[in-house]
């Protein structure tokens, strides 16, 4: 009884003995999984914008309903006339339903209240930069504009995307390397990549039409 007893713990604490071991290795192959460096690489480009909304108000009062629908007809087709007389295709032209305020006050100067919007979508974007400075032209017509406002977007973003990530990586990579000389080890495989978000902004406030674009990649590298 006592020989098997014996046996027993005998058998117990080999199987212990492996599992540490098992333990150990493990451990140690953890942690040069875990040897690693984690690098950000930046790149930034200047583009010029393919697509420009240009957004034109004017208001309308009056007293009256049909005073009120021919000034508003009469100023659209201003408008209009004006933008195609600038070289912009009618198909590029839209008018936005009107938007009537009734004022109902008893001392309120006009009882009828209009904002009617038109807006020109072209990827004439030179063309939009310079008739938009010409609007005063507008004014001397009788319009009362009340909103005179351009957007400009870049919308091709993947004709650049594989350069610009080309050029992250690079430079993280290029970070990494120098990272792993000063540090007496050598650069292995990426364990973890983050392309990044790319972001769009006016290159500065004076030229909206020109946009840079910037993304950031975050790449993980495994060091030896």
């Amino acid at each position: 009884m006592e020989n098997i007893k014996n046996y027993s713990i005998w058998i117990i604490s080999g199987v212990l003995l492996i599992f540490a071991l098992l333990c150990f290795f493990a451990a140690k192959d953890f942690s040069k999984q875990q040897s690693y460096v984690e690098v950000k690489g930046l790149s930034e480009k200047i583009v010029k914008a393919d697509v420009a909304i240009w957004s034109i108000s004017f208001d309308v009062k009056s007293n009256d309903v049909d005073s009120l629908y021919a000034s508003i007809e009469k100023d659209t087709a201003i408008i209009n006339s004006w933008l195609l007389s600038k070289g912009f295709e009618a198909s590029e032209i839209n008018v936005a339903p009107v938007n009537i305020y009734q004022d109902t006050y008893k001392d309120s100067l006009f009882r009828y209240n209009s904002t009617t919007q038109l807006s020109v979508y072209t990827k004439k974007v030179d063309l939009i930069k310079s008739s938009s400075k010409d609007t005063l032209s507008l004014v001397k017509q009788g319009i009362a504009m009340s909103q005179n406002s351009i957007v400009f977007e870049f919308s091709d973003i993947n004709s650049v995307k594989p350069e610009m990530l080309a050029e992250a990586i690079k430079n993280a990579k290029d970070t990494a390397i120098q990272f792993a000389q000063e540090s007496g080890s050598s650069l292995g495989s990426v364990s973890r990549g983050n392309q990044g978000v790319f972001d769009i902004t006016d290159k500065d406030p004076g030229s909206p039409e020109y946009k840079k674009i910037r993304v950031v990649s975050t790449l993980r590298f495994l060091l030896k």
